[in-house]
């Protein structure tokens, strides 16, 4: 199945293309979607209007989106309703949903090369199936994104031709609830296709982040060779951590600011998260000031601490898996990405 692609044009333009390309892998994201609302017993009436609110605030404010996703549809055949579908999913209406991930930035002292690397697992407990998309506007603006394929709703990192780039990790806790009525007026999350598309530097992808309205909280790393911020939201508030000089942010699925704290899942609600919050920091730690490509690749492959490790597998009923692993080089301009657990798919021989 094809997994990497190359698409240009008008948002709609590429969301042909899109559909063209990535059919068969959008396809069983629908089919897993439309699993999962019988097996849950969806209130479909509930969730129709969810999904239509939501579709209209789009439609209403970011056209772009709309159209690539009319684009996929007429360009893989699949009916544009089950495309919403796989980008407005139905646990999008929970107050609470167990969200994964870990994400690492390290550059300067802390590498050997003092490039900035931006590494990212995205782990999901419904395993939609990944794409790498690289994308060229009329304008010239050259992005890269790592998706599930088919979604243009919440991307999960992308590096733009500015030398932006940007990854996060979802945030849950029963103490920060979504407030699902903003739907009129939200993404779920920030979506960082708008980001990579309207802004050109850190600092002004700052602003934009604290600006943007949302129903969620989430953490963001947002870096160019200049500047470099971890953001946590919630949906009305932020806290912004910029690099100290160390050349190191990192984040797991929790905050870490002494504003943001005190909503924090209790670690036996949440276990993995802080675990694998440590575990990086050891990691990165131990290699601190000789960082290489190779390195971060293992640090995201790492199984210590069981189902609670970097590299998420299945494990004694916990369904958390690593479904794409991506780094971006800044410096070079360059995207690096595993479909699949890094440990399975990125592929390496050791003489030693």
């Amino acid at each position: 199945m094809k997994t990497v692609i190359s698409v240009s044009g008008t948002p709609y333009e590429q969301g042909v293309q899109e559909g063209k390309e990535l059919r068969e892998i959008i396809e069983k994201n629908v089919a897993l979607v439309r699993e999962r609302m019988e097996r849950d017993s969806l209130n479909n009436d509930r969730y129709r209007k969810f999904v239509e609110r939501n579709l209209g605030f789009m439609e209403r404010c970011h056209q772009d989106l709309y159209q690539e996703m009319k684009g996929i549809s007429d360009g893989s055949g699949i009916s544009f309703e089950d495309i919403i579908y796989l980008n407005i999913p139905a646990y999008f209406m929970s107050e609470y949903f167990n969200q994964e991930c870990s994400m690492l930035m390290v550059r300067g002292k802390a590498t050997v090369d003092g490039n900035t690397y931006v590494i990212k697992n995205r782990d999901m407990s419904m395993y939609i199936e990944q794409a790498v998309i690289k994308r060229e506007y009329p304008n010239g603006l050259k992005m890269v994104e790592i998706n599930g394929a088919g979604t243009v709703t919440y991307p999960a990192c992308g590096m733009n031709s500015y030398g932006l780039g940007v990854t996060n990790t979802g945030f849950w806790s029963v103490k920060a609830p979504s407030d699902v009525e903003r739907v009129d007026a939200a993404h779920i999350f920030l979506n960082a296709h708008l980001l990579l598309s309207e802004c050109k530097t850190a600092k002004e992808a700052l602003e934009y982040v604290k600006k943007s309205p949302r129903m969620n909280g989430l953490n963001v790393i947002i870096v160019d060779t200049k500047d470099a911020y971890c953001v946590e939201m919630t949906k009305d508030d932020v806290a912004v951590q910029e690099d100290d000089g160390s050349g190191v942010l990192y984040r797991a699925n929790h905050y870490v600011s002494d504003k943001l704290k005190h909503l924090n899942p209790d670690i036996t609600q949440y276990t993995s998260t802080y675990k694998r919050y440590e575990r990086i920091g050891e990691l990165v730690g131990e290699r601190y000031g000789k960082l290489r490509f190779q390195d971060l690749f293992r640090i995201m492959s790492d199984h210590e601490n069981g189902q609670n490790c970097i590299c998420r597998h299945p494990h004694d009923g916990v369904p958390a898996k690593t479904v794409s692993t991506s780094m971006f080089v800044l410096e070079d301009s360059e995207a690096w990405a595993t479909i699949g657990n890094p440990c399975e798919n990125l592929r390496f021989v050791s003489l030693g």
